[in-house]
């Protein structure tokens, strides 16, 4: 297999970034300020839509791995993301205008749908390319997985520079737009389910017990250590994504640096994967990966000089931090890979597991923002002091604390790595 073929391998991840990006990064804001949502009602809806997703990931990994057809559950899962997410935009609709309900109901609906998809698409697709990476070591699957996924988030904040604008004068629009991107990411992404193989056999029903592997899940104290530092992780990402278009608008008035931002940081994370990926093959990945989080928890804080109207540092600071997050967001699922051992017919398990946990980390995001704005008293046309303390709070405080919990559970993991290598 050439290098090439692990882009195409990827491309899954164009649409699974696209989706995921607009509704972490913009639905909830666009729920309470143009929908005129209840804040912690929305927040629920999508604790709710993990929650409930992610009870699902186990079943989705165990038969992933049973039935070896990883190219079915994904085609549906793509499918189900562009979907879900039409759906949860339909309230933007004129006809819906008048009815609460009906806007409650069709962003629950959505919301849940695309979740579905996420599982569809994404543990399927991680177990596939972890068999590959440990039978092609060499080969940069993870790697090209998550420059890909990061173009579709990057496409994402393209569309939100396109939909912000948007978003108070014509909110039809933004449906029609939603449903004009996502089209050509669901074609892009269909190609590996039609020229590639799943890789294989269909493994023996008899040796492939869902009881036994969970037993043998629940033992493996690396794999234990790695998904709680991804939870940190993805609750810190999706709670400073989700904060952003708060934090800029309503503390710093600039409601379109947002978005920038994000896309900002995007970047830079696509453009370090690379740079990290090649330094792993020279240097320890776990001591980079530590450097990375210790720079993250570093820099957060001096996020706060924005408030003194040093605004230009906000760019600055999501090239850092999007950066040094690049080599986050690529160690966490090779090492998944590499705890998996070497019966290939368990990798869809383990990685139902690691989705399954970092579901609970972005379905804990949106509830905590939700209620604490709620609590605060946030109103978008007022402007309060403790709603600006506590959308800075959530920006700032939040995500370093829970890098720096995922720094302390990297030393751990580090000292089990050590004991479990041969003397």
């Amino acid at each position: 297999m050439k290098t090439s073929a692990t882009l195409v391998l990827a491309l899954p991840m164009l649409l699974g970034g696209f989706v995921q990006f607009v509704v972490s990064q913009f639905y909830q804001k666009f729920a309470t300020d143009t929908l005129l949502l209840d804040s912690a009602v929305i927040g629920a809806i999508f604790f709710a839509s993990r929650a409930t997703d992610a009870v699902l990931d186990p079943v989705c990994g165990y038969w992933s791995d049973r039935l070896r057809r990883r190219r079915i559950f994904i085609g549906v899962g793509l499918i189900a993301l562009a979907g879900g997410l039409v759906i949860a935009f339909l309230p933007a609709l004129d006809i819906f205008a008048a009815s609460a309900v009906a806007k409650y109901s069709l962003a629950a609906i959505g919301i849940f749908t695309l979740y579905f998809g996420v599982t569809l698409v994404y543990i399927p697709h991680y177990a596939w390319l972890a068999a590959l990476q440990r039978a092609l070591p060499k080969l940069p699957f993870f790697a090209s997985r998550v420059v890909t996924e990061n173009i579709g988030t990057i496409l994402g904040g393209v569309a939100l520079a396109v939909l912000v604008p948007l978003q108070q004068k014509s909110t039809p629009m933004l449906f029609y737009a939603i449903v004009a991107m996502l089209m050509p990411l669901v074609l892009l992404g269909s190609v590996p389910v039609i020229l590639q193989n799943d890789p294989g056999a269909v493994p023996d029903p008899s040796a492939h017990s869902f009881r036994r592997a969970l037993a043998k899940l629940a033992e493996n104290r690396r794999f234990a250590l790695v998904a709680g530092m991804s939870f940190f992780n993805q609750f810190a990402a999706t709670t400073l994504l989700a904060v952003s278009l708060y934090y800029t608008d309503y503390v710093l008035g600039n409601k379109e640096l947002g978005v920038t931002l994000a896309v900002v940081f995007l970047l830079s994370a696509t453009l370090f994967v690379p740079v990290w990926s090649l330094l792993a093959r020279r240097y320890s990945r776990l001591k980079l990966w530590m450097i990375a989080l210790t720079a993250i928890v570093v820099v957060f804080p001096t996020v706060l000089l924005t408030q003194a109207g040093h605004i230009w540092y906000l760019t600055v600071f999501a090239v850092l931090i999007g950066g040094f997050a690049g080599a986050v967001i690529l160690f966490v699922p090779q090492e998944v890979a590499f705890t998996t051992g070497s019966n290939s017919a368990e990798e869809g398990l383990y990685f139902a597991a690691f989705t399954f946990v970092n579901k609970s980390a972005m379905a804990c995001a949106p509830l905590v923002i939700g209620v604490a704005l709620s609590a605060a008293g946030y109103v978008p046309v007022e402007r309060t002091a403790a709603v600006s303390q506590t959308i800075s709070f959530l920006f700032v405080a939040v995500p370093a604390l829970a890098f720096f919990i995922s720094a302390v559970l990297l030393r751990f993991y580090t000292r089990a790595t050590r004991a479990a290598e041969p003397m």
